[in-house]
């Protein structure tokens, strides 16, 4: 593997209730973030987002959005020191107006999205198929979960890897892969991965 680029680290978290989300852009505001333009209305609150689709706050390369359809709060950053300051800043905001993040659907969710130049083992399995076509097919990308893992679980992790076709230089050498990753797992053992993502990650590509 000769290139690793982490392009977004987003930690989620769906709710059963929707947060009181202007008092938790109040709280943000005091700590330095830029949030977005709350109007008050009879049946609540109006929002002028930062950026679309729903980022309500930002601070550096740290994004907090906010999906009222799915109930949805994230913090993404493509660096792992900002997203989990951003995450202490708002867990402590939210902490402040009640909001209990244990009693969440699903409290703890990593998203990561990277890209490497590689050339995974699993490439090496053929599949005989000349009776039917004039060629043999070649496993080119794959998906990977955790053994005994259920995907509607609070403990979950998915791996993907998948060729970037536009740079695809053939099967005998390395090429440009987007890797994917979903991981729900107990918050402490979160934030060990995301302070340790390129270690690990390097180790898991080496493997597969």
């Amino acid at each position: 593997m000769s290139m690793l680029s982490i392009l977004q680290i987003r930690i989620a978290t769906l709710f059963l209730l929707d947060p009181d989300i202007p008092m938790l852009l109040s709280k943000l505001a005091g700590k330095g973030y830029v949030t977005a333009r709350v109007r008050p209305t009879v049946d609540g609150a109006t929002f002028v987002f930062i950026e679309p689709p729903n980022v309500i706050a930002g601070k550096g390369t740290v994004r907090v959005d906010y999906d009222f359809g799915r109930r949805t709060l994230g913090i993404e950053s493509p660096n792992s020191k900002e997203v989990l300051n951003a995450l202490d800043e708002v867990w402590s905001c939210l902490g402040e107006i009640n909001v209990d993040i244990q009693k969440a659907l699903i409290p703890y969710e990593v998203i990561v999205i990277a890209e490497a130049s590689l050339k995974p083992r699993f490439i090496e399995n053929k599949y005989a198929f000349k009776d039917l076509f004039d060629f043999d097919l070649r496993l080119m990308e794959g998906g990977f979960v955790n053994d005994g893992g259920d995907p509607t679980s609070n403990k979950w992790f998915h791996l993907k890897i998948s060729p970037i076709w536009s740079s695809y230089k053939g099967s005998d050498e390395e090429n440009l892969y987007r890797i994917t990753i979903v991981y729900r797992e107990e918050k402490l053992k979160l934030i060990n991965f995301i302070e340790n993502l390129e270690n690990i990650l390097r180790k898991l590509l080496e493997r597969v």
